[in-house]
């Protein structure tokens, strides 16, 4: 069964979006490092992607407050209510008191401040998700990425499913799913803070995780 339903959003935001998702995606995965502003005064309408609190926050559409500001995405939800799926994926002791919720990125935005600032704070991935698939099969999906290639090498995900359908056959917002991944040492030792180089350093180790996501994505149901 595809996820199809009837949904309420403004006319002119579901033509915009319908146009968006009537265009196939280049890539099937991206990942892109989340970088703290670094000099001078970045664009405000860039603020989503300052940090790994905004981008936790706009990946489940919530309002919120990271180190540089209050932040709000939940009027997103309002306008193309496209949230299907949420969680958190990681090794054993990543829902530990101390890291429920958003204090495991504030813990990570805090450590940035001060010890190599010009590194990654987290990752950013996006993967387009196969259009005939369901809640059931995104998320199964979704998961046995994030086991494989996230968890088994000691990180931790949120992540996030987004799709919506016009009732009619078509895509308001194409089915897709967001990860916000650790780049830093999260657990509570010595380490905690500092940037884990053995992660996603290179465009390349980034481009095999996403050569993985095709793979998976074009695997026979």
């Amino acid at each position: 069964m595809t996820y199809m339903s009837r949904i309420q959003t403004s006319p002119a935001e579901a033509s915009r979006q319908k146009a968006l998702a009537a265009v196939q995606p280049r890539r099937l995965f991206e990942m892109t490092p989340i970088v703290h502003p670094q000099g001078g005064v970045p664009d405000p309408k860039s603020k989503t992607f300052w940090s790994a609190v905004a981008n936790a926050l706009y990946i489940v559409r919530e309002d919120g407050e990271d180190v540089f500001g209050k932040i709000g995405f939940s009027s997103r939800l309002v306008d193309c209510p496209d949230l299907v799926a949420r969680g958190r994926r990681g090794p054993i002791g990543c829902h530990a008191d101390g890291f429920a919720g958003l204090e495991l990125w504030r813990a990570a935005d805090r450590a940035a401040r001060i010890d190599r600032p010009s590194q990654p704070v987290a990752f950013h991935a996006i993967g387009w998700l196969p259009v005939d698939g369901d809640t059931s099969s995104w998320t199964e999906l979704v998961l046995e990425f994030l086991d494989t290639q996230i968890v088994a090498n000691g990180m931790v995900a949120d992540w996030a499913i987004h799709a919506l359908a016009d009732g009619n056959g078509d895509w308001i917002k194409r089915p897709h799913f967001h990860a916000v991944i650790t780049a830093r040492f999260w657990r509570k030792d010595r380490r905690q803070g500092q940037p884990q180089a053995a992660w996603f350093p290179s465009v390349k180790r980034r481009d095999a995780a996403g050569q993985i996501w095709e793979e998976l994505t074009r695997k026979p149901a």
